[in-house]
């Protein structure tokens, strides 16, 4: 399952969820906090009305914008992973400032020593 399949289910079932609870579901502790990321991101005073797919639409949007958040926020303040020659032998090794421990990575190609360090430099912004 990918990405968007995921969000797609995960929308399908608060919206039914929402179509169940109906009194006093801007007061849920769950559903109330949804209603109103999805009030704002479609501009539509009960989101409830929209069908499942415009869930689907405005919850990849939030999610998107909350991840490029994090990590235009993570690359301001650590900057950005990089890779070089590993000077104590063959092969590369990517470094990444972030929270936590530094991350290191050595690998035989500059590309996947590069790549393993964003990815753990994404997952560490991410958590």
């Amino acid at each position: 399952m990918n990405e968007r399949d995921l969000i797609r289910h995960l929308a399908h079932v608060a919206h039914r969820y929402a179509e169940i609870v109906v009194e006093g579901a801007e007061r849920h502790p769950h559903l109330g906090p949804l209603l109103e990321a999805l009030s704002a991101a479609t501009g539509e005073e009960d989101p409830r009305s929209l069908p499942p797919e415009a869930w689907e639409e405005a919850l990849w949007g939030l999610l998107v914008e909350a991840i490029a958040d994090r990590l235009v926020d993570g690359w301001d303040r650590y900057g950005a992973p990089s890779a070089a020659r590993d000077p104590e032998g063959e092969g590369y090794v990517a470094s990444a400032e972030g929270p936590g421990e530094p991350i290191v990575v050595r690998a035989s190609t500059k590309r996947e020593a590069y790549r393993e360090a964003r990815k753990a430099w994404v997952r560490r912004l991410l958590e």
